[in-house]
């Protein structure tokens, strides 16, 4: 009878392994085919750049990952089982493989089951990652809106006629890091917020039960966040790391238009901001396709040339999306791998 209950058990175990791994080459398969005009467009820009642009562009998409392991690894350091740098950026680059893989849906769970992997539990992991990507959001909307009032100032007329789009976007993005700040800091308006949120829902609705859950998920949150708060040394280095993390992805533009038209890479650089942070406030999945309008809107404000603009997005798209897609590919197969030896 034992043998026959370890002979299933090994089946079981088996047959597991077998759909993972079908599941992560058809995510795999999908993500080829929804991006096979960009990936084509990304080859035939790679032969007419010049090899230094392309080599600046991809250390900067990368810096982007070891800058996003060392927050994940000192934001563990509160756990028993802190990650290290190098597990961090191991959990950055799988994070987004399944980002790009499922169009944002999967981020989180994947960040979660890599915690769960090195022995964090789900409810603080849970806690880590919000408040992480609370953080996130603040960074992006206060990098967005100061470069958008740096610009201004700048004297860009072109650019000018688009203030308005620019201020309606950082003020949606100032609102949503203001109450994400109050969520994370708050317990009182927490509170008014779950308890405005059970008069609205309905006891006998289907989302009425979701409602304990967002409590608990709130609780995990502020609990994180006071611990990001409250530690002022742990605070600055994340809001500095994120600060860095995305100033290298900005810059890319600003590299590939690097003695072209005139135009200098800071200022690229604050306008892939302010890009980042309206795509940020508009609803499509990861931001596909909202940033890719409001770069071509702003950007074509300063690059009289539109082919020109549409590389430079090609090559953002390249090493912000694809490259690291395919660098996540290998700790996504080695996860699979190890959980199947245990």
């Amino acid at each position: 009878m034992e043998t026959a209950n370890q002979a299933n058990k090994k089946q079981h175990t088996v047959l597991k392994s077998i759909a993972k791994w079908l599941i992560i080459f058809a995510l795999i398969a999908f993500v080829c085919y929804e991006n096979q005009d960009l990936m084509q467009e990304a080859m035939e820009e790679i032969q007419v750049t010049p090899v230094w642009k392309l080599l600046v562009c991809l250390l900067l998409g990368n810096l982007y990952f070891i800058a996003e392991g060392c927050i994940i690894s000192v934001m563990t350091k509160t756990c028993d089982n802190r990650l290290s740098v190098w597990q961090g950026i191991t959990c950055a680059y799988l994070c987004t493989f399944y980002r790009i893989a499922t169009l944002g849906s999967g981020t989180g769970v994947a960040q979660l089951y890599y915690y769960n992997l090195h022995g964090i539990r789900v409810s603080t992991g849970t806690g880590m990652s919000m408040a992480q990507y609370t953080f996130q959001k603040i960074t992006i909307g206060i990098f967005g809106v100061v470069s958008f009032i740096l610009l201004i100032l700048s004297g860009h007329s072109g650019i000018r006629k688009y203030a308005w789009y620019m201020f309606a976007g950082a003020v949606v993005i100032s609102i949503i890091c203001l109450f994400l700040f109050i969520l994370t800091v708050s317990k009182k308006f927490s509170d008014l917020i779950m308890k405005l949120a059970r008069k609205l829902v309905k006891p006998k609705s289907r989302l009425y039960p979701q409602l304990d859950k967002a409590q608990v998920s709130i609780d995990y949150l502020q609990s994180q966040g006071r611990l990001v708060w409250k530690d002022k040394q742990l605070f600055l280095t994340v809001v500095g790391l994120d600060f860095l993390k995305f100033a290298c992805w900005y810059a890319i533009p600003g590299i590939f238009f690097a003695g072209q038209y005139g135009v200098a890479v800071i200022t690229c650089l604050g306008l892939t901001a302010v890009c980042n942070m309206v795509g940020c406030v508009m609803l499509a999945p990861s931001g596909v396709g909202t940033l890719d309008f409001v770069f071509a809107l702003f950007f074509a404000c300063v690059i009289p040339d539109g082919d020109a603009v549409a590389a430079a997005l090609v090559v953002y798209r390249l090493f912000t999306w694809i490259v690291p897609f395919v660098i996540g590919l290998v700790p996504a197969l080695t996860v699979q791998k190890k959980e199947t030896r245990n």
